[in-house]
């Protein structure tokens, strides 16, 4: 169970510093925000197991007016539906995201290895690469990084062992691309797949029919959504800071995104609805069905819970305003 937090709202009169406060304690400082608690011993217990900060602070934006204050009507059960709406956002994200790993990594390796040979000392080599000189550290740097996976990878009894890499060291005498690539996180397989020669990311780019550098976009894409995911983070607010997706995509008209006065798409940039749009071409057709269909029971459950005015707020949050749904329908 988790403990009591320190609120960052509560503050002691003449120091401003943070001060305690009981589980009990939270529920009344929620009340005085202006939010309706009908069940103080439920609302302790999700309390205790979520912790204030994670739970209330995190997800109470939605809700508040311009003073802070709980907008009137609002409950604690709302906030208990986009909390678990969220969670399980996160769940599906981290599930398909795995998918887009798995793939890419699968079709790096053998493409690499047919073109360049299964053992390290002839793939890792920095003429495999591409030949930008403003690229020139990074390839060096993704090559040591290849080279330290490979060494701790043998090391039994460390946290970078892995038995694969050991076993086709000790049997084979190397390690193929297939089997270091497993070791690799999702962010440095898109790192190998953008240092790749431009004409042999092209053939994997083709696979999914788009070109090398919107896959390269996809992708970083996908791995911070992936990692957002990964640690807990809010999934359904999130706004990607160093990554946009590429917005020449025709799908952006197909399912009537909102745009600005100089046409420029309103959504699906850095928002969920991007990752949507990602998943559309890098997962297959009945992966993206399965996942379109979750997206859409959650959001529908949701709004059976949700007053109308926090109903919208998430649509705008999320980036799903327009004709979203028919991404299932659309073609590419």
């Amino acid at each position: 169970m988790g403990s009591p937090y320190l609120l960052s709202g509560a503050r002691t009169r003449d120091m401003g510093e943070k001060i305690y406060l009981t589980y009990e304690q939270q529920v009344e400082k929620l009340r005085r925000d202006g939010l309706i608690v009908d069940d103080e011993k439920a609302a302790v217990a999700r309390l205790k197991w979520e912790g204030y900060y994670n739970f209330a602070v995190g997800y109470n934006r939605l809700f508040k007016d311009d003073k802070k204050r709980y907008i009137r009507g609002v409950r604690f059960g709302h906030i208990e539906a986009l909390y678990d709406f969220d969670k399980h956002l996160r769940g599906i994200v981290y599930e398909y995201t795995q998918g887009v790993e798995c793939n890419l990594k699968a079709l790096i390796a053998d493409t690499f290895s047919r073109l360049y040979g299964v053992r390290e000392r002839e793939y890792l080599s920095e003429e495999n690469f591409t030949s930008d000189p403003a690229e020139r550290g990074n390839v060096r740097w993704l090559i040591s990084t290849c080279r330290e996976l490979l060494s701790d990878g043998k090391k039994e009894g460390t946290g970078g062992y892995r038995d694969y890499i050991a076993h086709n060291a000790k049997v084979y005498g190397h390690v193929p691309l297939w089997a270091l690539i497993r070791a690799m996180s999702f962010g440095n397989a898109s790192r190998f797949l953008k240092l790749m020669k431009p004409e042999d990311r092209g053939e994997i780019a083709r696979e999914y029919r788009i070109n090398g550098r919107t896959l390269c976009n996809m992708t970083e894409l996908a791995v911070g959504f992936r990692n957002i995911a990964a640690h807990g983070e809010r999934v359904y607010c999130a706004r990607l800071p160093a990554v946009r997706l590429t917005e020449n995509l025709p799908l952006f008209r197909r399912i009537q995104v909102p745009c600005f006065p100089d046409g420029k798409p309103r959504y699906g940039r850095c928002d969920f609805l991007s990752l949507m749009l990602v998943f559309k071409y890098l997962l297959p057709r009945n992966e993206f069905s399965a996942f379109l269909s979750r997206v859409e029971k959650e959001v529908d459950a949701l709004k059976e819970k949700l007053p109308a005015f926090a109903m919208k707020r998430v649509y705008e949050q999320t980036g799903l305003s327009g004709a979203w749904r028919k991404l299932g329908a659309v073609s590419l």
